[in-house]
């Protein structure tokens, strides 16, 4: 009997070893990273940092793919019935996850099914107005819109995204009820920096990396930015807070998530490398240069902030 239990002993210690070692093995081919937006965003252009920083630490190619439409919900759908062996993920952001079902009332999914990995940057909404305009700061948009809320336009995208999130959150804030002013409807966030630099509307709203380009050209001004602290590259410019109104945040972040029943330990593996590459000079450096700074957030707290979103842009779209 003595014989038999040390047999089996031995033979539960081997399947451990070759658990822990099937685990340490992780990744041993490429990895498909998908973004549901086309080339050059915020997503796409961070995800690329990350996964070049990813592809040096493991050894195998990390490869973005870019399957853009249809509200990020095909992109979505693949990933969540892909084989959850870590393999596929998904580079995920409010768009595809928080503020998807306010866009999208009928999915193939539920939105919180999804195995959430960490966040990994962000970039924050600014508020902007033409170069010429007599507002200064956000407290000026303020008064405007009190004062004239049917004459106060604003650029929109039409659905739930980071860009309408933080003019909703603007119009609460003021207590001006946002159906009384005139959102001017744009297919793009580049449409929409495009008409504000123009003069064409009171207010715009984008991140850094859509307005840099007219703010160096000296046609647009930032009124504030919505996050907890000011941006690197604007260090003269408030945050919303900073002016009185911390409710105004805004934070267009990118993340990680995979498939439904993604294991813990490819969680775990998957966590570990992200927080470390975005810890490094290099990546955060690199990170900066597409307009996103790092901000990391583990699975549980990446589950929190989605859930908190998602609760504040159904509260924002049902006024």
């Amino acid at each position: 009997m003595r014989t038999i239990g040390h047999l089996i002993a031995g033979g539960i210690a081997v399947l451990s070893g070759l658990a822990a070692q099937a685990q340490e093995k992780f990744p041993t081919r490429a990895i498909e990273v998908i973004v549901p937006f086309a080339a050059g965003g915020s997503t796409d252009l961070g995800g690329r940092v990350i996964a070049q920083a990813l592809e040096a630490k493991w050894g195998v190619p990390v490869r973005i793919i870019n399957k853009p439409g249809g509200n990020t919900v095909p992109a979505v759908n693949e990933v969540m019935n892909a084989k959850p062996d870590g393999y596929t993920v998904l580079a995920d952001g409010p768009p595809q996850s928080s503020m998807l079902d306010t866009a999208v009332k009928t999915l193939p999914f539920k939105v919180t099914d999804r195995t959430f990995v960490n966040v990994a940057a962000y970039t924050p909404m600014m508020f902007v107005a033409p170069i010429d305009s007599p507002l200064v700061t956000l407290k000026d948009a303020m008064e405007l819109a009190k004062k004239s809320p049917g004459s106060f336009t604003w650029t929109s995208l039409g659905g739930a995204g980071a860009q309408d999130m933080a003019n909703r959150q603007f119009f609460k804030a003021v207590g001006v009820d946002v159906s009384k002013t005139r959102p001017i409807q744009l297919k793009g966030g580049s449409e929409a920096i495009t008409l504000a630099a123009g003069g064409h509307v009171t207010m715009g709203v984008g991140s850094y990396s859509s307005i840099a380009a007219p703010l160096q050209a000296k046609k647009l001004k930032v009124l504030a930015v919505a996050s907890p602290e000011r941006w690197p590259n604007l260090p003269e410019t408030p945050t919303a807070a900073e002016l009185g109104y911390p409710q105004i945040e805004t934070l267009y972040w990118i993340g990680f998530s995979g498939p439904p029943g993604l294991k813990p330990e490819i969680v775990e593996i998957w966590d570990k490398a992200v927080r470390e590459v975005t810890s490094d000079p290099a990546v955060v450096e690199g990170l900066l240069k597409v307009g996103l700074k790092p901000l990391y957030a583990n699975a549980a707290d990446m589950k929190a902030r989605v859930t908190k979103e998602r609760a504040e842009t159904q509260e924002l779209w049902s006024r």
